[in-house]
């Protein structure tokens, strides 16, 4: 059991610090489009290079945070019902529904893959600019990413069975993890 706990806590914690690192993401969109919008009001022309930035920045946000959010169980959830359950129910649906994930998961992986390893062999760059950026780490990051949440949907499936087995959960390894300070200010 150490051992299962060891995992679930180096699998959660890799998903929270990257998870965190990403959100700082945010900061250089918010850098990248205004610094557009100023440009093109005081030179009356945009950073052409800009937009497509923007687009990668944006794509590597929105991908890598999918661990982390499992992590926190911040995925959207329909509560008409099971916000209700008990958390043998809540533990009992999300198995029972599980292979949706790891089915997504697998043809996600696949896919990425084969995307990812296109890419890099041929060191795919983007021709939408005369910028002409490399394209393919940030292909290459939704492999990592997908991986990173099929990762954390073992841990979560672990935990649900532990759940369902009436063993305690250890929630810093297995989750659901919390920021303290982002929970804090939730809850006034």
């Amino acid at each position: 059991m150490a051992a299962l706990t060891a995992f679930a806590r180096a699998v959660t914690n890799t998903n929270a610090k990257i998870g965190r690192l990403a959100s700082y993401a945010v900061l250089i969109l918010f850098v990248l489009l205004l610094s557009d919008v100023i440009m093109r009001y005081v030179t009356q022309s945009p950073i052409s290079w800009s937009a497509l930035a923007s687009k990668i920045v944006f794509g590597i946000y929105a991908i890598i945070g999918g661990g982390y959010l499992l992590a926190r169980r911040d995925h959207v959830n329909v509560d008409l019902f099971y916000g209700n359950f008990t958390a043998k129910q809540k533990a009992l649906t999300d198995i029972a529904t599980s292979f949706l994930f790891f089915l997504f998961l697998g043809v996600l992986l696949t896919e990425a893959y084969s995307m990812a390893s296109d890419s890099i062999s041929r060191l795919e760059v983007s021709y939408e600019t005369t910028w002409r950026p490399a394209i393919w780490p940030s292909k290459s990051m939704i492999f990592v990413a997908a991986f990173l949440l099929l990762l954390q949907g073992i841990v979560k499936l672990i935990a649900d069975i532990m759940i369902l087995c009436g063993i305690e959960v250890d929630e810093t390894a297995f989750g659901p993890l919390r920021d303290d300070e982002h929970d804090e200010k939730e809850s006034v």
